[in-house]
């Protein structure tokens, strides 16, 4: 029973790791450092996009006016095309999916 417990142990004892492996485990940084420029990038974008657009804009409807801040009609466009878009690409799917 002795010698098994030995076996046991120096088969527990971790394999040297591959160039390979340790280049794969190591190659997850850089892109991790550049997804964090990117979003660094993004989020000074988005600062100098408001400092920028602060002024008041006239608005015309069509029974009416009115006057908003140029940023949330930045803003509120943005996330509307985000929406229709994400709306746009479920009718899609599922329109032309397979049936079952």
């Amino acid at each position: 029973m002795g010698e098994r417990e030995g076996e046991a142990s120096e088969a527990r004892e971790p394999l040297e790791e591959s160039r390979f492996r340790r280049g794969v485990r190591y190659g997850h940084r850089g892109g991790m450092y550049a997804s964090l420029v990117v979003a660094i990038a993004v989020l000074v974008f988005i600062i100098f996009l408001i400092a920028r657009n602060t002024r008041q804009v006239k608005l015309d409807y069509v029974f009416g006016s009115t006057s908003a801040r140029l940023i949330w009609l930045i803003i509120i466009s943005t996330i509307a095309g985000w929406v229709l878009g994400l709306l746009t690409s479920f009718l899609v799917r599922h329109r032309t999916r397979a049936p079952r």
